[in-house]
């Protein structure tokens, strides 16, 4: 499974927040730059950050984006899903007449499954953990073996 650009792109910005929250409210082109991200791109990626919530606004000559909500209460789960589309569940076909769509009904069931522990175990990682190099210790302690 690949993440789109803006997943990652959008973890990026998040981040960025995250890491100079302390100094308020962050202007766009400061996270632009920091990020190697164009202004203009950025300004189309922050709009589903902000519907999501995770950042509110100030407008103006002293404007910019600031974190609304805590850094240990945004999962990465929650950003991923801000930009890829849910898998919605499929119905699995009760017909079993045809044995190629009922192989597909058991591939769909296991990806469906394969996603589900996906989102479970990205639910357990917070801006938090990724700002401060925890994460490898939590995909070690992981059943799931994305990363080597």
């Amino acid at each position: 499974m690949k993440l789109a650009t803006q997943v990652r792109y959008g973890t990026r910005i998040l981040l960025d927040l995250a890491k100079h929250q302390n100094n308020g409210i962050v202007p766009m082109g400061d996270i632009s730059s920091r990020q190697n991200i164009s202004l203009k791109y950025l300004e189309q990626l922050i709009i589903p950050i902000k519907n999501a919530g995770f950042v509110a606004s100030k407008r103006g000559p002293k404007g910019g984006y600031r974190l609304a909500k805590s850094p240990d209460q945004i999962t990465l789960a929650q950003i991923i899903r801000v930009f890829e589309k849910e898998h919605a569940p499929q119905e699995i076909s009760g017909d079993t007449s045809s044995y190629s769509e009922h192989q597909d009904s058991l591939i769909r069931e296991a990806w469906d499954e394969a996603i589900e522990a996906f989102y479970n175990r990205l639910e357990k990682v917070t801006l938090i953990d990724l700002s401060i190099g925890t994460t490898q210790k939590l995909w070690k302690s992981s059943d799931l073996l994305i990363f080597t």
